[in-house]
């Protein structure tokens, strides 16, 4: 099984950090973003092959990646045209001749789960997509694509209600599962999952979703998320073994 992480962002909200740092290698304590993404992926069995999409700074995201090996996965860049999630992922999906189930990752989030519990969901619920699903304050749910769950479906999904209007605190993680068919879908160009594809798949009744109860969820996309999200941490993670 493949999975694909999103990754192309210049970081442009984050310079000056990301004029010589890309965003994926920025340390939220003392760890590469990438690597919080990398592990939740890698606790899925089923994985053997990670594609990193990007665009800025590929050679050190490169380097850094081969100097960091997984035993048993494939960890390797795929140049993107910064075409949005769905964009990217058709891009990236045609290049590597993905013809199977695929687990995307978004990779600016920091947050700990069990991806091996997604997938085994998304192949029970036998749908097109499957979504990772968390609670998020009523008053942040403008931030995120927000989900309205029944019966393990999704019914309705709003990509940053508008006034923060919505029916429904589950906001999306940042990992689903799509099958092939959801990819061949995607027009080759410029344009986005969480406000075309999800939401008509979710009238199809083709979107499925998980919620997790997950003990934390940072977002790096500011200076200011950035430093939030290192302060917070070092109050979630034990510090290293000396």
């Amino acid at each position: 099984m493949k999975a694909i992480i999103l990754a192309a962002g210049k970081g442009v909200r984050l310079r000056p950090l990301t004029y010589g740092i890309p965003k994926p290698l920025l340390p939220v304590g003392g760890k590469p973003v990438i690597d919080f993404v990398i592990d939740n992926l890698l606790t899925c069995k089923e994985i053997d092959t990670i594609y990193v999409g990007v665009s800025h700074m590929q050679n050190m995201i490169s380097s850094y990646l081969a100097h960091t090996p997984r035993d048993n996965v494939k960890v390797e860049t795929v140049s993107t045209l910064c075409w949005e999630t769905a964009g990217d992922i058709r891009v990236i999906a045609v290049e590597k001749e993905i013809d199977e189930p695929v687990v995307i990752a978004y990779g600016d989030n920091v947050t700990k789960m069990d991806i091996g519990k997604l997938v085994k969901f998304h192949k029970k619920m036998g749908r097109s997509a499957t979504v990772a699903l968390f609670k998020v304050p009523w008053d942040e749910v403008h931030r995120f694509g927000v989900a309205t769950l029944k019966d393990n479906l999704i019914t309705e999904f709003i990509e940053k209600p508008e006034g923060g209007k919505a029916h429904s605190n589950l906001a999306n993680v940042g990992y689903y599962v799509i099958e092939p068919e959801v990819i061949s879908r995607i027009p080759y160009s410029k344009v986005k999952m969480e406000s075309t594809l999800f939401p008509k798949l979710a009238q199809e009744g083709e979107l499925a979703g998980l919620a997790y109860n997950l003990k934390y969820w940072l977002d790096i996309g500011t200076i200011e998320a950035y430093r939030k999200a290192n302060r917070m941490i070092e109050g979630i993670l034990a510090p290293p073994n000396r």
